[in-house]
């Protein structure tokens, strides 16, 4: 079960599509739906922070705790062994001390449940079962696939790319943020980025469905797993690349975002739901 599902209520594709909407006038596109989503809109007001610099030294944390990790990975990492999620103690106390801070608390406060009188709210809001450590790490993973995540918006708006093409450039894209990023990627918790779920839950949403087919929930869930699984393979074995990994789940991936091929029967049974006005599949976005 992913650490993502318990520290968050999801924010509904509904509530996405509305934001979008808001913005943009509309049925959204799907990058429009993608910059709407609850950690977009986080990452965006963070950056927007009205307090000077305070954007800026929570960049300086990440930093700091990338370089914290990539020390551990130097003797406790050695490349060509399967990856262990790492838990690294005393993580805030580490950076606090890469940051020259006086004392941890200054990191400490910035990523504690309580964050009455923060300039940026903490991803993770108000729930104390998130410690300060484990919120850290999942924003300093949010910030890093970050750029890569805006390349896939980019290109896939470039080339007018189909439903099952956008998933395929996220997920190489993601599978080469964990490669790049192999320490911050396997410190525990050790999920997907924490966007990953929302924008999977996007996708899932834009392709319609038939009657007999798993709802929007159930898809979007299986394609985070499936992401998982991508960043898996990458940290597992250093020689696999990012196209090698997302091939290991290209053609579940297809299946999820496309459906089957059309056939007699198929054919049949769209024409049967278009008269009855039930939902039927579509491989466009």
């Amino acid at each position: 079960m992913l650490i993502l599902g318990r520290i968050c209520k999801p924010v509904s594709v509904n509530q996405t599509r509305k934001a979008a909407v808001a913005r943009g006038g509309g049925m959204p596109s799907i990058s429009q739906e993608l910059e709407s989503t609850r950690t977009a809109r986080w990452y965006q007001a963070a950056r927007n922070a009205q307090r000077a610099g305070a954007w800026d030294e929570r960049v300086r944390c990440y930093k700091a705790l990338s370089a914290v990790l990539a020390e551990h990975a130097t003797t406790h990492m050695p490349e060509g062994c399967g990856q262990r999620p790492v838990q690294l103690k005393g993580i805030v106390a580490k950076v606090a001390e890469r940051v020259h801070f006086a004392s941890a608390q200054y990191v400490y406060k910035r990523w504690s449940y309580n964050q009455e009188g923060q300039p940026i709210v903490r991803w993770a809001g108000e729930s104390p079962s998130v410690r300060p450590g484990a919120a850290l790490v999942a924003e300093a993973k949010v910030t890093a696939f970050w750029p890569y995540r805006e390349g896939v918006i980019k290109i896939a708006d470039a080339f007018d790319m189909t439903l099952f093409e956008w998933a395929a450039a996220y997920l190489r894209a993601l599978a080469a943020w964990a490669g790049e990023n192999r320490p911050l990627a396997v410190c525990h918790p050790a999920d997907p980025p924490w966007c990953v779920a929302e924008d999977m839950t996007v996708l899932a949403a834009r392709r319609r469905y038939r009657v007999d087919e798993p709802d929007v929930t159930s898809r979007a869930a299986r394609l985070t797993e499936l992401a998982g699984t991508v960043i898996g393979l990458v940290l597992d074995d250093a020689r696999i690349t990012p196209l090698g990994a997302f091939n290991s789940v290209c053609g579940e991936v297809r299946q999820l975002l496309t459906g089957p091929s059309a056939s007699r029967t198929g054919t049949a049974q769209a024409v049967k739901h278009r008269a009855s006005g039930e939902p039927i599949t579509s491989s466009r976005g």
